[in-house]
């Protein structure tokens, strides 16, 4: 698995885009590269496109192993919110389920949407932005 991470973007504040064959090594490794980097910041905007990325060698157990991930990277994701791009609906449903882990944990602290278009990401991306920026959302 390979992967870049370019800092900075519309609306996202990072992008990481993904491919070759999934493995948790590879997903833990961006991971821990991003937050080790200088420009990693609390409440950063995270555009994830693993569009060219095959999950097909991932099983049950590892979907879970990197479930368990979240719970250790959490303290240091500080209210950064994810949008994730898959690039078909069986691999939306692995994202799906790592996202219904983060929101029924909310002591993560962070928000992970999970869409099958970039331009969908986006939207979500800047409606929190917008959130984020009005009275109500301070």
């Amino acid at each position: 698995m390979e992967y870049e991470i370019t800092w900075g973007g519309d609306p996202e504040d990072a992008r990481i885009t993904t491919w070759g064959t999934a493995s948790i090594e590879g997903l833990d490794a961006w991971v821990h590269e991003g937050l080790s980097d200088a420009r990693f910041r609390p409440g950063m905007h995270l555009l994830i496109d693993h569009r060219r990325l095959d999950w097909s060698g991932l099983s049950p157990q590892d979907v879970r192993d990197r479930i368990e991930l979240f719970a250790r990277d959490a303290a240091h994701l500080d209210s950064a919110r994810a949008a994730v791009v898959m690039r078909a609906p069986v691999d939306f449903g692995i994202a799906r389920m790592e996202q219904a882990y983060v929101e029924l944990q909310p002591e993560l602290n962070f928000e992970l949407g999970v869409f099958l278009t970039i331009e969908d990401a986006r939207e979500w991306l800047r409606e929190q932005i917008t959130a984020d920026e009005s009275p109500a959302g301070s």
